[in-house]
């Protein structure tokens, strides 16, 4: 994967960690467990052989 699609992913793990989007409250700590978190989903999909079509349904 290149650096382009990368704003959501960004953007889900950001919302997934409580950040709020129009203030920019939330704790750094919620995002990182978030990225962790779908990262680990991400990897899942890969190894179950998901499309890329459903990943990024079900990543967004």
């Amino acid at each position: 994967m290149t650096s382009l699609g990368y704003e959501l992913i960004v953007i889900s793990a950001c919302v997934l960690g409580g950040v709020f989007l129009k203030g920019g409250l939330g704790k750094v700590s919620y995002v990182v467990a978030s990225v962790l978190i779908s990262g680990t989903v991400e990897n899942a999909m890969n190894l179950y052989n998901i499309s890329p079509f459903a990943q990024c349904v079900v990543r967004g």
